[in-house]
């Protein structure tokens, strides 16, 4: 039978009688193995050092360009001396972070932090306009400044939210607080609709229904139109 990739970590297996580098093949596997159950890294933010110590695993930062987003671990390279060797993260993957002191998940080709029962991440939004993304699920979005600002709702085509995703926007600043769906995105049944929150202080709950279907509760200043 001849050597295939197998489903979920990616691992090799079924090796041909006699294959030449088989050894190879499986010590690669063997730390692919290891690195990932149970995975743990340092960081998620800090840029790799040009020298590593033997073991050390990092997230690379996602700004970072040539293999963003990648688990980077310190070991021996196929030429055999010490480098950076990369593991390519796959959609569930998941990631203790030491200095964050959380979990982490790949999800949509981002790292996103794992919701932990009774903690809800605060971010804030200093910019006038902002774009629903993956990071934001469960979150709480406070718009701290004193211009209009309006939170967009993206449709399921551009960033795939599941049934029952939760999100809340809190209006902090002096600047009106507007939710509005994209084009082809209802919002309390009304496609491409928007509102207003109700003021300073003020909250709403965003909670995707279906589809491209939203629903807005809350201190709204009127009606969704």
């Amino acid at each position: 039978m001849p050597e295939r990739i197998m489903p979920g970590l990616g691992l090799r297996a079924f090796y041909d009688p006699g294959q030449r580098n088989w050894g190879t093949s499986l010590s690669e596997d063997l730390r692919r193995l290891s690195a990932l159950v149970q995975a743990r890294a340092t960081s998620r933010t800090t840029p790799l050092p040009a020298t590593g110590s033997m073991g050390q695993m990092l997230i690379v930062p996602a700004a970072a360009g040539p293999n963003a987003n990648a688990l980077a671990l310190w070991d021996q390279s196929p030429a055999g001396a010490a480098a950076w060797v990369y593991l390519t993260p796959q959609e569930g993957w998941q990631v203790w972070l030491a200095d964050e002191a959380r979990h982490v998940r790949f999800a949509a080709g981002a790292w996103v932090e794992v919701p932990r029962p009774g903690i809800v991440r605060i971010r804030t939004l200093t910019a006038t306009s902002h774009t629903l993304e993956a990071v934001d699920l469960g979150s709480i979005i406070e718009t701290t400044g004193s211009s209009a600002v309006t939170v967009t709702i993206p449709p399921e085509a551009t960033v795939p939210f599941e049934f029952g995703a939760l999100i809340n926007v809190t209006q902090v600043g002096a600047g009106v607080a507007t939710v509005a769906a994209a084009a082809g995105v209802s919002l309390n049944g009304v496609v491409g609709g928007s509102v207003a929150v109700d003021g300073q202080w003020s909250g709403v709950a965003l909670v995707k229904r279906g589809a491209d279907a939203w629903i807005i509760q809350g201190a709204l200043a009127g009606a969704v139109a």
